[in-house]
C-alpha cells in the first residue's frame, strides 16, 4: 500500500515547486519584455532559461498531479485529475489548477511551435502565462493545504506582489491609452480582490469546513468507510445518576443514564483501585481510584490523551439489593 505521508508530502511538495516555478517563468518573460536584463547576458539564453524553467513546472505540475492521484487519503480518480470540476473536494478551485495545467503545457508547446504559427500568433497564446498564473494562484491559495501558515501565505505575497508589480510598470510605462489604463485598474481590482478573499477565507482555521460536503478533511468517501472516527469524547460536563450490581466484594459495576448513557467499573483494592468509563459512543477512559469518605474520584484518561474527572458518591443499597448512586463527570481538564 502507498504510504499516505509520502505520497501527500509529494503533492505538496510538487504543487509548491510547481507554483515557485510558474512564478519565475512569468517574471523572467515580463524582464525580457521590459528589456530589464544586462547587455553582457545574451537574449537567446535568457529566452532558453525562460523555457527550461517552464517546462520544470510542468515536470512539477506533472508530479503533483500523480502524487494526488495515487495518494489514498485524497482517493482521487484519474477522471478528477483531469477533467475541471469533477473533483470530489472543492471542484472549483481543484478546476482551477486542472485548467492551469492545461494552459502551461499549451505555453510551453507555443514556443517550439512558433516557427509554424507565426509571432502573432505565438505572441497571443503567450498571454496565456498570465491566466496560468492566476489560475495557479487560485488554486494554491483555496485549495492547498499550506495557505494558512505563515510561509504559504509568503510564498503567495511574494509571487502574486512580484508579477503585480512587473505588470503594472509594463502597463503604465508603455504608450499611455484608455485600454492600458483600464487594464491596469482592472489588475489592481484583480490583486485587490484575491487579498480579501485569502485573508478572509483560506487563510482562516475553520475555511476546511466548508470542503468536501462539509467534511473538510479532503478524505475520499472510500478513505472514510475504511477510517471511521475515533469515538469523541465528552464535550460538556454531566451529572447523572448510576444503578448497578457489585461483582464479588470489591467491584461495581453500573449503567448510567446521562451524557449520552454508559456504563461505570469501579474495582477497589487492598492499596488502590481503579475506574473506567465507557459511553456508548465507543469512547473509554480509565484511571487511578482515589477514596474519601464521602465520595470516590478518579482522574480519567483516554488512549488519545483527554481526561475527565470523576466523582462517584451517594452509594447506597437499596430494596432489591441493586446500588445506586450519583456519579459527576467534569471535563474542565479535558485534553490535558
Amino acid at each position: 500500500m502507498i504510504d499516505h505521508t509520502l505520497s501527500w508530502e509529494l503533492a505538496r511538495v510538487g504543487g509548491m515547486v510547481a507554483y515557485v516555478l510558474v512564478t519565475a517563468s512569468v517574471v523572467i518573460g515580463m524582464l525580457v519584455s521590459l528589456k530589464l536584463r544586462s547587455p553582457r547576458w545574451p537574449r537567446y539564453v535568457t529566452t532558453e532559461l525562460h523555457r527550461f524553467v517552464t517546462l520544470l513546472a510542468l515536470l512539477f505540475a506533472f508530479v503533483h498531479g500523480v502524487a494526488v492521484w495515487i495518494d489514498p487519503f485524497t482517493g482521487f480518480t484519474p477522471p478528477e485529475v483531469l477533467v475541471p470540476l469533477a473533483s470530489h473536494y472543492r471542484p472549483l478551485w481543484v478546476a482551477a489548477g486542472i485548467v492551469a495545467g492545461y494552459l502551461l503545457l499549451g505555453v510551453w508547446a507555443s514556443e517550439y511551435a512558433r516557427p509554424r504559427i507565426g509571432y502573432a500568433w505565438w505572441r497571443r497564446l503567450h498571454f496565456l502565462s498570465f491566466a496560468v498564473f492566476a489560475l495557479a494562484t487560485l488554486h494554491g491559495v483555496a485549495s492547498g493545504s499550506d495557505t494558512a501558515d505563515g510561509w504559504g501565505l509568503l510564498v503567495y505575497g511574494i509571487a502574486g506582489a512580484s508579477v503585480l508589480i512587473l505588470v503594472l510598470w509594463r502597463l503604465l510605462t508603455g504608450d499611455s491609452s484608455t485600454a492600458r489604463s483600464l487594464t491596469a485598474i482592472a489588475v489592481l481590482a484583480a490583486a485587490g480582490w484575491l487579498g480579501i478573499f485569502t485573508v478572509s477565507g483560506p487563510a482562516q482555521n475553520g475555511w476546511n469546513t466548508i470542503a468536501n460536503n462539509g467534511a473538510g478533511s479532503g478524505a475520499s468517501a472510500e478513505w472514510l468507510a475504511s477510517h471511521p472516527s475515533s469515538p469523541a469524547a465528552p464535550t460538556a460536563s454531566f451529572a447523572a445518576n448510576l444503578v448497578g450490581d457489585l461483582i464479588g466484594e470489591d467491584r461495581l459495576v453500573a449503567r448510567i443514564d446521562a451524557g449520552g448513557g454508559g456504563t461505570l467499573d469501579v474495582q477497589a483494592g487492598d492499596e488502590s483501585g481503579t475506574l473506567s468509563l465507557s459511553l456508548t459512543n465507543g469512547w473509554t477512559c480509565s484511571g487511578g481510584l482515589t477514596a474519601t469518605q464521602s465520595a470516590l474520584r478518579a482522574v480519567c484518561r483516554a488512549v488519545d490523551g483527554a481526561e475527565v474527572n470523576v466523582e462517584v458518591s451517594q452509594l447506597h443499597r437499596d430494596s432489591d439489593g441493586g446500588i445506586r448512586g450519583h456519579v459527576a463527570v467534569e471535563t474542565s481538564t479535558l485534553g490535558g
